[in-house]
């Protein structure tokens, strides 16, 4: 009886064994995402987690900052339950990140990927009118945040950029540019626009990821088109990707419909094969399963555009 037993705890602990070298094996071989993002402005708490576990190349988060703090506190803009605050951004999102990178032989947030992990961060107050002029009070409590990791951090340093594991962007209209635009030491860039390719826009050391409304630049609603793509789109929409990659610059498009899902799927693919760099989503299951089709992965669906200061610094060049 003993020798049974003995015998059915060996074979448990050697399922267990399997079970876990199973499960190892099984992280290892998790796809990276490269051109998959996160969209996590509604939640949840933890959005390192949710990003980082399937495999995303990056995060886009919402601040706020609570000013019933003294001194206020930057926290995550995001649905909580009645009478819970939101978390820390620095509890929720740089702690975590700093973690990750700690822990990884390369240095990286991903594991064996060289290039930056990217955190966006969205903060939009709900100020009746426009914004007045002047530094932004969320600016500088996520420059206070940034400075004591700038090790971490991709860095603007005298007219150069040099590469970080993350690569912090600011999105939506709320940001003043003059935040960044005359600081010779930051931790943050900008996202642009279409027009900053031109004369006078902002230079790729400012905003290295161009961020539009789809259906805002192509002239029409993607939402009630689909499942059309009209050719003329289709050659807007890689004119205006070519044009960014080739001064450096990566892009993605928002308004993209999130549903119904044969809209959403038809619309990543287009977007996808046109070259866009980063498709994002609030959708994490259907977007993790689309770029993980054997038909979508591995594929060379752009061409080797100017990386976000991944592989070489960038000089100012009378900017």
């Amino acid at each position: 009886m003993s020798n049974g037993l003995a015998t059915a705890a060996s074979g448990l602990v050697a399922l267990a064994a399997m079970g876990a070298l199973a499960a190892a094996r099984a992280r290892r071989g998790r796809p990276y995402l490269a051109d998959g993002l996160l969209v996590a402005v509604d939640g949840p708490a933890d959005p390192v987690a949710a990003a980082v576990r399937p495999g995303f190349a990056g995060v886009e988060v919402a601040v706020r900052l609570d000013h019933d703090t003294r001194p206020p506190v930057l926290r995550l803009d995001c649905l909580m339950p009645a009478g819970e605050p939101a978390p820390a951004f620095e509890d929720a999102v740089l702690e975590p990140l700093a973690a990750l990178v700690d822990a990884s032989p390369l240095g990286r947030v991903h594991p064996r990927r060289a290039e930056p992990f990217l955190l966006l961060v969205h903060a939009d107050p709900g100020t009746a009118g426009a914004w007045p002029p002047g530094p932004r009070p969320e600016y500088e409590a996520l420059d206070l945040l940034l400075r004591p990791r700038a090790e971490l951090l991709t860095t603007f340093l005298g007219g150069r950029v040099v590469p970080g594991a993350i690569t912090v962007v600011l999105t939506g209209p709320y940001w003043s540019r003059a935040d960044l635009l005359g600081a010779y030491e930051r931790f943050a860039f900008l996202e642009g626009r279409f027009a900053d390719l031109e004369p006078g826009g902002l230079p790729v050391t400012v905003a290295p990821l161009v961020t539009e409304a789809l259906g805002a630049r192509l002239g029409w609603d993607p939402r009630e088109e689909w499942p059309e793509f009209p050719a003329e789109a289709r050659h807007i929409l890689r004119a205006l990707i070519g044009a960014a990659h080739a001064g450096g610059r990566r892009v993605r498009f928002v308004d993209v419909p999130e549903g119904p899902r044969a809209a959403r799927t038809a619309f990543w693919q287009e977007l996808r094969t046109a070259g866009v760099d980063l498709i994002a989503s609030r959708h994490r299951g259907p977007l993790i399963r689309f770029l993980r089709k054997p038909t979508n992965k591995g594929r060379k669906h752009r061409a080797e555009p100017g990386r976000m200061a991944v592989a070489d610094e960038l000089q100012v060049n009378g900017t």
